[in-house]
């Protein structure tokens, strides 16, 4: 027996204890339609998310199998790129937008490589004048719900054909997360640690931290990734960012590590949150792509150069000549020469504003 497999008995004998069905658990992971609704985050969380199901579901579906596995026939791991979308909340009925977009690219290692575009990047789309890159979501999502066609789907849609055609980068997959559920995750995580340069305040929403390091879960995770205005957020959403990224990373540490990963019931509870809050395109194989992220590897992150203009009225330029290059080398795969992190480590996090 692995000790995976291990695990999910434990998973499964905790639920069991907690009066939580497991049959009724496995048919949620493995049966149940992905949830079609309008929904409207900060991206980061939907990479993890899928890590945390994949956690349990990987040895469950072996389990199952009970099939001979031929050793000596294993299809290596490619790589893949994948968008992540954080969709903000709709107000009024009005479509919800990306509030944050950031390309990963999942390597055959494990490696993690992460680039980050500003929400008020202007695109210019084929045939039609140049928008900021988190609108095209929203005007596909309308016209979409117009026409009786799956508005989120489109809206997803869009904003892959806007992102290929700005870094030239080849999105073999995307997951969303809806910005209404991160608080829940953080919350099923116990918890992700940040690093505040200065203090901080939000005036609109009274969101106010000292600076220093913190563990932030449920509303307090939300308000920090949304904040975008303060003394201390001086290039307002290009310091957000900073802020998803650290966040990215220590919620990947928290999700691989034992706080959740070597607690069957903390597994248990983030692979609920996550099934019911993550939708993905129906080709991904998430469980096979999350189990390269338990090889370990490096992580890398980075945001995509800029011009500066205005974000109110028609975004921040980008260059496509300065930044597919970028693109390309931030999302390389991880060369012999290239140190990787040793499975399980983390590192402190950055202090960000």
């Amino acid at each position: 027996m692995t000790d995976q497999e291990s695990l999910i008995r434990e998973a499964v004998a905790a639920e069991a204890e907690q009066r939580v069905d497991h049959r009724e658990v496995l048919a949620r992971l493995h049966a149940a339609p992905r949830r079609r609704r309008p929904f409207a985050l900060v991206a980061v969380g939907a990479l993890t998310a899928a890590a945390a199901v994949a956690a349990v579901a990987i040895p469950l579906a072996v389990d199952r199998a009970a099939a001979p596995v031929d050793q000596g026939r294993v299809t290596p791991p490619t790589g893949q790129t994948v968008l992540l979308l954080g969709l903000d909340d709709s107000v009024d009925g009005t479509a919800p937008r990306p509030d944050a977009l950031v390309l990963v690219r999942l390597s055959p290692d494990g490696s993690v490589s992460a680039v980050s575009l500003p929400r008020d990047t202007r695109v210019s789309p084929p045939g039609a004048a140049p928008a900021r890159i988190n609108s095209l979501y929203g005007a596909a999502h309308e016209r979409a719900h117009r026409e009786g066609r799956d508005p989120d789907l489109a809206g997803t849609e869009a904003t892959v054909a806007a992102v290929e055609e700005l870094t030239g980068a080849r999105v073999d997959h995307w997951a969303a997360l809806d910005m209404g559920r991160f608080a829940e995750l953080s919350t099923a995580v116990g918890g992700v640690e940040v690093c505040l340069a200065a203090d901080t305040h939000d005036v609109e929403t009274g969101f106010a931290l000292p600076a220093g390091r913190h563990v932030l879960a449920g509303e307090q995770a939300a308000l920090y990734l949304r904040q975008r205005k303060g003394q201390s957020l001086t290039r307002g959403d290009l310091d957000r960012v900073q802020r998803h990224q650290v966040f990215l990373r220590g919620l990947l540490d928290r999700v691989g590590g034992p706080e959740v990963a070597g607690d069957p019931v903390a597994l248990a509870r983030v692979m609920a949150v996550a099934h019911d809050a993550v939708r993905t395109d129906e080709g991904w194989d998430a469980v096979a792509a999350v189990k390269q992220l338990t090889a370990g590897g490096t992580r890398r992150f980075a945001t995509l150069p800029v011009d500066a203009g205005d974000p109110a009225s028609d975004g921040l330029p980008a260059d496509p000549a300065r930044v597919r290059p970028f693109v390309a080398d931030a999302l390389r795969d991880p060369v012999a020469s290239d140190a990787p992190a040793l499975p399980g480590a983390t590192a402190a996090p950055a202090c960000v504003p």
